[in-house]
């Protein structure tokens, strides 16, 4: 055991994926002593990788805030691309859906996608696009994770923070302070020295369970909780090159509308079905993030390399089309498989042990709340560990409960969208209820609301039974259009964005404010 009567910080960071460096960066950069903790290497392979509006805000109201001009040139593409070249992304202009039908039924097996369908009473279209920038200037990234994590450590260690990898916490107590016991696991043989430091607070930003000992698990009293969420998907992903554009697709097909607002390729491409969805995202060193998620029963969780689910996808000729000739990247040489994507910890805090939103909960690829939920955790957390002990204190419990109620109403929008995935029609009035609280929410901090209120329209009291109300009609299977007549009066009160308007046959253009 070392010793380092030195090793003394004011917060300790278990992580270093974008949360927990991005963190790291903005209280070494105010002169707290950081240390970061990364059980594996930093950069490595991680998915929530689409940006949205929302976190695009927070990323310039934290640069903003605490003087740091280099995080502000990420939160638009055209000024990443300027500022940092050789960090790689994409563009993302917005949300395209397009709905493939259902492979099962006897009557769709085997056909392509095609853009219209009709019913007794109406003519529905099969895509959808929700624009999230009014022109290219304000456009949105994907991020390529190992990039942009990496560049947020470092920065965290040009400001002073201690940013150790492959370093694994093996023991730990908590009284005043928090001792953490280090083990070095870097090399080709595990040195197995270890050394002891100790912190005034600990953040949990991994991501992941089991990074704690558990002594420290059973002291703070972390549990799981996997119960509590709706929603229940397994996936598949990895990074591919090859894979062919959908525009072109469309182009070649007839089906790419004149009036399109922005290119079907820079998006979050969602590739719906009756019994799940690939989304797309392309990135411009011709890397794309492919993954097919479906819903399924409870199961435990955990990553393991597989092929299982990667097939279902092979029923649906469009996609077939797509992905002829696509190659997995070495960053993901297997498909990557998730038994359960969603998993939920609690306590959000414990007197000097507080965890990020990304790592109370995991709920779905579906909409990319990640990472905008990532960034007010980042940016919440900051302002009170550099607050004064009162205001701390208050923050903190004021956080626990904030983040606990978010992750349950974004879980319950999520959930809505999967018992939808019929037809296109019932997913677009259900996704209409995501796309109005964070719209709402984009609105209110931008004009400089409170980052510690409650977000998602969580406490919008007639919003929350909004959505009970829907579950209900979902439950009791109304029909598409009888859905729509149902909701669209009562979606109204919430947004002023021209949501849920069969007029503009799928494509809405609302981008809310422009960006600051």
């Amino acid at each position: 055991m070392m010793s380092d009567p030195s090793a003394n910080y004011d917060v300790a960071i278990l992580g270093g994926g974008f949360s927990g460096g991005l963190l790291a960066w903005v209280l070494a950069s105010r002169g707290v002593r950081v240390v970061l903790i990364e059980r594996e290497q930093f950069g490595r392979f991680a998915i929530g990788e689409s940006s949205t509006p929302m976190a695009d805000l927070v990323l310039r109201q934290l640069a903003d805030q605490y003087g740091l001009p280099d995080l502000r040139a990420l939160s638009t593409y055209p000024t990443w691309k300027e500022g940092f070249p050789n960090l790689r992304c994409g563009k993302k202009r917005g949300f395209s859906y397009y709905h493939h039908g259902d492979a099962s039924s006897r009557h769709e097996a085997g056909h392509e996608f095609h853009d219209r369908y009709e019913t007794s009473e109406n003519v529905w279209g099969n895509s959808l696009l929700v624009t999230a920038s009014p022109s290219d200037t304000w456009s949105d990234t994907q991020w390529l994770r190992s990039d942009l994590d990496s560049f947020f450590i470092e920065q965290a260690v040009c400001a002073g923070a201690d940013c150790r990898e492959r370093t694994e916490v093996v023991d730990a107590t908590r009284g005043k302070s928090i001792q953490l016991t280090l083990c070095d696991r870097s090399g080709e043989r595990a040195s197995g020295k270890t050394q002891s430091l100790s912190a005034q607070w600990l953040v949990n930003a991994s991501g992941r369970f089991g990074v704690l000992p558990d002594s420290l698990t059973q002291s703070i009293g972390v549990r799981r909780v996997d119960e509590r969420l709706q929603t229940s998907t397994r996936s598949v992903f990895g990074h591919f090159r090859g894979v062919k554009s959908w525009t072109e697709e469309l182009r070649r097909t007839g089906q790419l509308r004149e009036d399109e607002p922005f290119d079907p390729d820079d998006a979050a491409q969602h590739h719906l079905t009756a019994e799940g969805w690939m989304w797309m995202l392309r990135m411009d060193h011709g890397v794309t993030s492919v993954g097919w998620t479906q819903p399924t029963g409870t199961s435990s969780g955990g990553h393991v390399s597989g092929t299982r689910d990667s097939e279902n996808w092979r029923r649906y000729p469009s996609l077939q089309t797509l992905m002829q000739g696509a190659t997995l990247c070495d960053a993901t040489p297997h498909w990557i498989s998730v038994d359960r994507v969603q998993r939920m910890q609690l306590p959000v805090r414990n007197r000097n042990y507080v965890t990020m939103p990304t790592a109370v909960a995991t709920i779905d690829p579906l909409h990319s709340t990640g990472i905008a939920h990532g960034l007010i955790g980042v940016s919440r957390l900051a302002d009170a560990l550099l607050s004064e002990s009162s205001r701390r204190r208050e923050l903190l419990d004021r956080y626990a409960t904030t983040v606990e109620r978010e992750v349950l109403q974004i879980d319950a929008l999520v959930s809505m969208c999967y018992q939808s995935l019929s037809t296109m029609s019932r997913f677009e009035a259900v996704s209409m209820l995501y796309f109005a609280s964070a719209i709402a929410s984009e609105e209110f901090l931008a004009s400089g609301g409170n980052v510690h209120s409650t977000l998602w329209l969580c406490d919008d009291e007639p919003f929350c039974q909004l959505i009970a109300a829907t579950q209900c009609q979902l439950a009791n299977d109304v029909l598409d259009a009888d859905l729509w007549r149902w909701l669209q009066p009562r979606l109204q009160p919430f947004h002023n964005a021209g949501l849920l308007d069969p007029r503009v046959r799928g494509r809405y253009r609302y981008t809310g404010e422009a960006k600051r």
